[in-house]
């Protein structure tokens, strides 16, 4: 096994007043050749959108992009219409042969959440749009898989590419494992709250961890923890 754990303050930096991020790799701005993705995953932005900002509508192609919403009603437009996504909403596009969307934050209160971008198995498919909203209890104490790919029945939401995202928040003092899907997959896990310990090493809120070369990790939760994991080929 083979891990390196990247602390929440190593990530990069966006502040325009109406929307600011934390970049887990390379994106806009911000140009890190060390951080360039993991795998098939591509980028992990962790965002807020200011009350009545937005994103005009911008085009996409060729990924699998994937919005987390934590807090806040946003307003999108794609190609199945406009629909609001709100806390524990997960939105996964295939952007396949290109599409193009707008995100404003229709609430009076910040819009915050991680929008993931994943290469795809298959380049320039039809593109599709699918919203699923989950409860909070849908993940405590196991591991729910928000997204899968496409063969994936247990999945509520595909997308088109081996890789699986997956939330669970457990209790503090409580050790858990978590085995990959699919052998070779590796592993990109975020503190999404709380604190965790793996092999010795403490990793607290928005710290990450990035695994290979194994099928199983075990963590111990510090604190009570949520936690998301992406599951991606490499």
């Amino acid at each position: 096994m083979n891990y390196s754990i990247y602390k929440s303050e190593e990530r990069g930096t966006a502040n325009f007043g109406w929307f600011s991020a934390r970049y887990s790799f390379s994106f806009g701005q911000y140009h890190n050749p060390q951080r360039m993705g993991f795998g098939k995953l591509r980028v992990f932005n962790d965002s807020i959108i200011q009350p009545g900002k937005g994103f005009p509508e911008h085009p996409h192609d060729n990924f699998e992009i994937i919005t987390i919403q934590f807090q806040g009603d946003l307003e999108h437009t794609d190609i199945s219409g406009t629909r609001n996504i709100r806390a524990n909403d997960v939105q996964a596009i295939t952007a396949g042969t290109g599409v193009t969307h707008s995100d404003v934050n229709g609430s009076n209160e910040e819009a915050k959440q991680f929008q993931i971008w994943i290469e795809p198995n298959i380049r320039n498919t039809l593109p599709k749009s699918k919203v699923a909203h989950f409860e909070s209890e849908d993940w405590l104490d196991k591991w729910k898989v928000l997204v899968g790919p496409s063969n994936f029945d247990k999945a509520p939401l595909k997308i088109q590419q081996d890789a699986y995202l997956i939330r669970g928040k457990f209790d503090e003092g409580r050790f858990v494992e978590f085995k990959t899907h699919q052998k070779g997959n590796g592993v990109f896990l975020m503190v999404v709250d709380g604190a965790i310990e793996f092999q010795d090493k403490l990793l607290k809120k928005r710290d990450a961890l990035e695994i290979t070369d194994t099928d199983a990790i075990w963590i111990k939760n510090i604190e009570d923890s949520d936690i998301l994991i992406i599951e991606v080929p490499m």
